[in-house]
């Protein structure tokens, strides 16, 4: 706990507020880049931090999540209140949407009732004055006994005097404690008797703010009960005062107290907005900007096509940038490959960095640029404020399969990745509706999937690489939906549960605010390429080396020599017409081209990957499968990313020949190497995008599942349901596509 900053310690300012308040724009005005990405102990949601300096002074901003309230419901509200309660933060900022006041000061007056010191951040103000809203602010701040700050976060606007706010409440010149609201007599003389009984146990009383907890046990708070039942030492003496004072408040008002407790702030917060703020009236029939385009993109009618058409533009953009960014990647990849393959004399080393490291890295660094991309577009849409609006429209459309409205967040969230897609079904509060929503959402498209989908694109549908990739994106959605309905009506059944979310105004998001969200997603594909799939590709590589395969070699190396010594007989003939001595040449070098590739095969297939892709091979050999496709799906289990790496292992072991001229094989794209593969077509790579779409999660969601659902069932069924539905696709669109085509 911190009651206050040691010596040498930064004073910590927590920077809380509802969704959609501009917090996160406040944050990256105040800290630039200073920040720090972490989570919170105990839970995965994610911690941001960072270091905001102003005359000379410096603090530390923590980023907590965005609630509407401090009730303790959801886990980003009961990470925000445990971190305000046992971290004891110097100062909380709540950044206030100017353009909804009401409802946003309702938090504000709950941390001044915790007791902490608050100042508040009047953000957004600029869209309240073109909307007619006009805040007298030092009025508004006397009112209610806090200081109020005027910013515009998207502009830095005001956060020079919202660090001297903070500076003037950690100094002491301002007290934000010295004014509490006023529930009414009935309440209050509740609220004075429990804080009576609390305060038996001084040991409590010097921990927590018995104001705050007083009034938490009237609202009949689950979390306030518990620390006292554990921690109190009259747990007993004060609960049955508490449940008495409830009982009392429910029949003196005929309303759970909870309800009148909320009344009395917000009508306390009306009467000070009454005195404090005026709205220019509005002409008859006007329309805002937002209403008139919400007017198309949630129609009944036209929201949904709009929907994919929209992100059917986002894939479009993002292959014609990326594809021409990823070549030039994968030229320097197969450069650094050749030129290494070249300096190192040939070995087990040469071998381990240009077939382990860099063809297996390298593979996935190719489509970072797409990546880059795709994040890029999606940032855009979620700053914008269109993500909530489709989340809207699809409600309906969810219905139609059984879904719940809420499972539209964390299948969208899982199209970036399915790890926090899993966890942010925790806003779900039907069990049922939450464990069908985490079982679907590793379907979707996420960006794991992303660059083996887009390489098998480019490499057999180069023409149509959108289209094709859009087509499986939708595909991911349909089989999400289809399961979904299939579960709905077998496993969970139930009947529905309402749906309801806050549409924010749209805004035109700022270059650093879309950087910063594209930039926060993309690195992490960068550091699992320079980590986990580093580690995979070195595993892979020696499961797909070891054993030696030395009799392979020894028969290779006769065999070029007995094709070197004919080819050299055939060259000595006298008077050779240079025609022929060209035809010799170059049928030497392809005989000795096809046999080095037989050689690298069957190296391969001796290894002990080898080995284990040809006794899979049967089994996947319907969908269009050999081998060396099994070894790339298995390794795909610990990351699908890993599927390239692989794949660039596979395709490149043991092309870094010393003898070859300028030693430019490695050179060529993993892409061309597939293309050139006689197993591999555009029908296989159907089969394949489709098996990959589906098949069984990476490692680190099947974890969090279990975490999440609190039991290693819903994983291992996730597995098996996943693997056998991939499987019968697979094949399905492997024959249809073979009988089609012949």
């Amino acid at each position: 706990m911190r009651s206050a900053p040691p010596r040498g310690e930064l004073p910590v300012v927590a920077l809380a507020g509802n969704p959609n308040a501009g917090k996160t724009s406040l944050f990256n005005a105040l800290t630039g880049q200073t920040q720090h990405v972490g989570n919170y102990p105990g839970v995965t949601v994610e911690k941001t931090s960072g270091i905001a300096s102003a005359e000379g002074r410096r603090i530390e901003v923590v980023d907590l999540p965005g609630t509407y309230s401090l009730t303790a419901y959801s886990i980003e509200e009961i990470v925000t209140r445990d971190f305000v309660l046992q971290e004891k933060p110097d100062v909380v900022v709540d950044v206030i949407d100017s353009t909804n006041l009401e409802r946003n000061l309702y938090l504000l007056l709950q941390f001044q009732e915790l007791g902490v010191p608050v100042v508040g951040a009047l953000n957004m103000a600029d869209e309240a004055e073109s909307k007619g809203i006009h805040i007298d602010i030092p009025l508004l701040s006397k009112l209610l006994g806090i200081p109020l700050i005027r910013t515009i976060g998207s502009r830095g606007v005001g956060k020079i005097e919202l660090l001297q706010a903070v500076f003037d409440v950690l100094d002491g010149r301002v007290d934000t404690s010295e004014r509490h609201l006023n529930y009414g007599p009935e309440l209050e003389e509740k609220h004075e008797e429990l804080m009576l009984v609390l305060r038996s146990d001084d040991v409590f009383a010097n921990r927590y703010n018995l104001h705050w907890t007083a009034i938490k046990l009237l609202e009949e708070d689950v979390d306030a009960v518990a620390k006292v039942r554990a921690e109190h030492a009259h747990a007993d003496t004060v609960l049955d005062a508490a449940k008495t004072a409830v009982e009392w408040v429910r029949k003196h008002f005929g309303q759970d107290a909870e309800v009148v407790v909320g009344e009395q702030r917000y009508a306390y917060i009306r009467g000070a907005l009454r005195e404090a703020v005026r709205t220019d009236p509005k002409p008859d029939g006007a329309k805002d900007s937002t209403e008139l385009i919400d007017s198309i993109v949630l129609n009944r009618y036209l929201g949904v096509p709009i929907f994919f058409f929209v992100m059917l533009a986002i894939y479009a953009l993002t292959f014609l940038a990326g594809n021409p960014l990823a070549n030039v990647v994968e030229s320097s990849v197969g450069w650094l490959g050749s030129t290494v393959g070249t300096l190192l004399p040939e070995g087990i080393l040469r071998d381990f960095l240009v077939n382990g490291v860099i063809a297996g890295v390298g593979g996935v660094l190719v489509f970072f640029p797409i990546v880059v991309l795709l994040f890029l577009g999606l940032s855009f849409l979620e700053d914008v404020g269109y993500m909530a609006r489709a989340a809207f429209v699809m409600d309906k459309f969810l219905h139609l399969f059984g879904l719940h409205g809420r499972s539209f967040i964390p299948l969208m969230v899982s199209t970036g990745c399915a790890v926090p897609g899993v966890m942010s079904a925790r806003t779900l509060v039907n069990p049922k509706d939450r464990i069908l929503t985490v079982l679907i959402s590793p379907l979707m498209m996420c960006g794991a999937k992303t660059p083996v989908v887009a390489m098998l694109c480019a490499a057999f549908f180069s023409r149509h690489a959108a289209i094709v990739f859009w087509a499986l994106w939708l595909f991911g959605w349909a089989i999400a939906f289809i399961t979904g309905f299939l579960f709905r009506k077998t496993l969970f059944r139930g009947e529905d549960s309402p749906f309801v979310m806050e549409l924010p105004p749209y805004r035109i998001p700022t270059l650093g605010g879309v950087a910063s969200h594209m930039w926060r997603r993309s690195f992490s594909y960068v550091k699992k390429a320079g980590t986990f799939i580093l580690a995979a590709s070195i595993i892979i590589w020696a499961l797909l080396t070891f054993p030696k395969a030395d009799h392979v070699k020894t028969s290779f190396e006769q065999q070029v020599q007995t094709i070197e010594l004919t080819s050299a007989e055939q060259l000595a003939t006298p008077d050779l017409p240079d025609q022929r001595r060209q035809q010799i040449e170059r049928e030497r070098d392809e005989r000795i081209d096809s046999l080095r590739a037989e050689c690298r095969m069957r190296e391969a297939e001796f290894s002990i990957a080898g080995r284990l892709g040809k006794m899979v091979e049967p089994l996947v050999r319907p969908a269009g499968f050999d081998w060396k496709i099994s070894v790339a799906l298995f390794s795909g289990i610990a990351a699908k990313e890993v599927i390239i790496s692989t794949m660039g292992i596979v395709y490149g072991i043991g092309e870094a020949d010393p003898d070859a001229e300028g030693n430019d094989s490695d050179a060529s794209p993993l892409k061309d190497r597939l293309r050139a593969d006689k197993a591999m077509s555009p029908a296989v790579a159907l089969s394949l995008m489709v098996f990959v779409m589906v098949y069984v999660p990476c490692i680190a969601t099947l974890a969090v599942t279990r975490k999440e659902l609190g039991s290693f069932k819903w994983p291992a069924f996730m597995a098996g349901f996943t693997l056998v539905v991939a499987w019968i696709l697979a094949v399905a669109v492997f024959q249809t596509a073979r009988l089609l085509s012949s």
